[in-house]
């Protein structure tokens, strides 16, 4: 749902005869394809947030008599005078479903604020949200939003505070668990199956933005299961996008569907400018259900890492490049010291061509066909650091088999 008014106009004279049409210009697109490091990484990222939504009713307007006409004869007429209907007035009530959702929900969300590391003689601080998940006092929220922090507050609605402790986080898809004691009367916002979110559904947010707590925005599911980077070299997948406005600051709220169910857990954005054009990103609530034993055991979850960039082979791409094999993955470059460097994987050798040629083409992993990089960094997101995968390998077109452990992924290079 977005702001909209709907106008009503005067009746106006009969139109003239529309010109002859002219034909569609046609708007050309063209596609890029970016090259990525892989890895086993969901989620991460920057900040998110929410701004308030003004909600403008339906108006009506009362349409203008139409003038009389003076008889052109004395004859009659047998014709009848044209009729102007009058538009009928919109009564119906605007159904609020973000105030419906927020009455519901937004006392068990929480404004989080942290102090950081000390540098040249001040603290570094931050914000975000969260919201309750159980009873106990526990509380999820963004691990970039935690992450490296010496102190944690936690702000209730009603103005109350507590201290945080982080029980367990999960780097790869952005996610941490903290523990307070939780004042009386705070609820648990109810959890919903993010399996069964369609496109175009209701969503709404709730959150801290710019530090303006208890701010609520809606809009719709955009887009589910989508692979996203960044552009730190790590594809974050399955995310949930949305057009809710979300903003720094909204990191680690909810994000909820029409009923009050928390369907996920707002993460990142993507713009240009330092607030919200529409593209935001949520984990899904799955993925932090699937976790939360772990993370309230005290976990701590890495995403893995290869250390490669890759590019899609084509059929256009391996003829040039004379490689006897059109589908997999092409290795670009190889990471310094990377888990790839270690076993001698090959990137291209030429820097100056636009795909630098002689570098291995990878095309399963563990016996399982990669043709792309979000089908290798799917294959490698179930793994942990300390795995061993078998990679199939082109190399000057022979195929062999090559052992990788793979690392956690650096933290310098999120």
């Amino acid at each position: 749902m977005f702001p909209y008014r709907f106008d009503q106009s005067q009746p106006t004279p009969p139109a003239p005869a529309p010109a002859p049409a002219r034909s569609p210009r046609r708007v050309g697109t063209a596609a890029l394809l970016a090259l990525a490091l892989t890895g086993g990484a969901v989620g991460g990222g920057t900040v998110g947030a929410v701004a308030a939504t003004r909600w403008l009713a339906p108006q009506a307007s009362t349409a203008a008599a139409p003038p009389a006409s003076s008889a052109a004869t004395p004859a009659p007429s047998t014709a009848s005078a044209p009729s102007t209907l009058a538009p009928v007035a919109n009564n119906a009530p605007v159904e609020n479903v973000a105030g419906s959702v927020y009455s519901k929900v937004n006392d068990a969300v929480v404004q989080i604020t942290v102090s950081g590391a000390v540098q040249g003689g001040f603290s570094t601080e931050g914000s975000g949200s969260g919201f309750v998940v159980d009873a106990s006092g526990l509380i999820l929220t963004n691990n970039h939003v935690v992450e490296n922090a010496r102190a944690i507050s936690v702000r209730f609605t009603s103005g109350e505070t507590r201290e945080a402790q982080v029980l367990g986080t999960d780097r790869g898809n952005d996610l941490a668990l903290i523990k307070v004691d939780l004042p009386e009367n705070v609820p648990v916002a109810p959890l919903g199956n993010s399996d069964q979110v369609q496109v175009g559904e209701t969503a709404i947010a709730i959150g801290s933005p710019f530090g303006l707590d208890q701010t609520v925005t809606q809009g719709i599911i955009s887009a589910v299961h989508r692979n996203w980077n960044p552009g730190n070299g790590r594809t974050r997948r399955n995310l949930i996008q949305t057009d809710a406005p979300i903003n720094p600051g909204n990191s680690g709220g909810p994000l909820l569907n029409a009923q009050g169910e928390v369907i996920g857990i707002n993460t990142m954005i993507e713009s240009p400018v330092r607030g919200s054009v529409g593209v935001g990103f949520a984990v899904p609530i799955n993925t932090a259900k699937d976790r939360l034993t772990q993370l309230q055991g005290g976990a701590t979850l890495e995403p893995v890492w290869l250390g490669i960039v890759g590019q899609e082979l084509d059929e256009t791409i391996a003829s040039d490049l004379g490689i006897n094999t059109s589908k997999g993955v092409l290795v670009v470059s190889v990471a310094q010291g990377s888990p790839a460097a270690q076993v001698g994987l090959r990137g291209g050798q030429n820097a100056n061509e636009r795909i630098p040629s002689g570098g291995d083409v990878i095309t399963a992993v563990d016996g399982n066909a990669v043709t792309n990089v979000d089908e290798l960094t799917e294959q490698l997101a179930s793994k942990k650091p300390g795995d061993t995968v078998t990679l199939s390998v082109v190399r000057n077109n022979q195929e062999q088999q090559i052992d990788v452990t793979l690392q956690a992924w650096p933290a310098e290079a999120e």
